[in-house]
């Protein structure tokens, strides 16, 4: 019988502006990935719902306050040294209110997605998009804060 892991909760939430179809973008600093284009997310708190903690960090790095979300799918993160995983929840909104400003996490502003590539976009966001678009139900990497793979329900370690 294996122990439990320890786990860390993350959320991340493509919000879509139903009018153009931009989707509102972070250009998060400090990061231990490649930076660029993102979408706003973060941990988790104890006692708080993952759809709760989407909603939070949103407002929070971005201002807008968003009314309804849908859960798209997951994608995990795991450090074989000492046994624990990163699972992250993904959400996408075009349900929202309010006008995007910047925050101590970097710069925030509506983008086409058409302008979004690999180079000018942080790691993985092209893997990430494959579950917010329904493409993919999860995403893996095995290695912490590595780069994700679609998850095809196959060991892939």
């Amino acid at each position: 019988m294996h122990a439990p892991q320890p786990i860390e909760l993350v959320t991340m939430m493509l919000i879509e502006e139903p009018t153009t179809h931009q989707v509102l973008v972070e250009n998060k600093r400090n990061v231990p990935w490649k930076a660029g284009h993102s979408f706003p997310g973060g941990h988790v708190k104890v006692g708080e719902s993952s759809l709760t903690a989407a909603i939070r960090e949103v407002r929070e790095e971005t201002g807008i306050m968003v009314h309804t979300a849908q859960f798209c799918g997951t994608c995990e993160w795991f450090d074989p040294d000492s046994d624990r995983r990163k699972l992250g929840l993904l959400y996408r909104s075009a349900d929202f209110d309010g006008t995007p400003r910047d925050s101590n996490e970097g710069r925030v502003y509506w983008l086409d997605r058409s302008v979004l590539t690999v180079a000018n976009s942080a790691e993985s966001l092209f893997t990430l998009l494959k579950v917010f678009d329904g493409e993919a139900t999860a995403v893996v990497s095995p290695v912490w804060d590595g780069p994700l793979k679609v998850d095809t329900g196959h060991d892939q370690q």
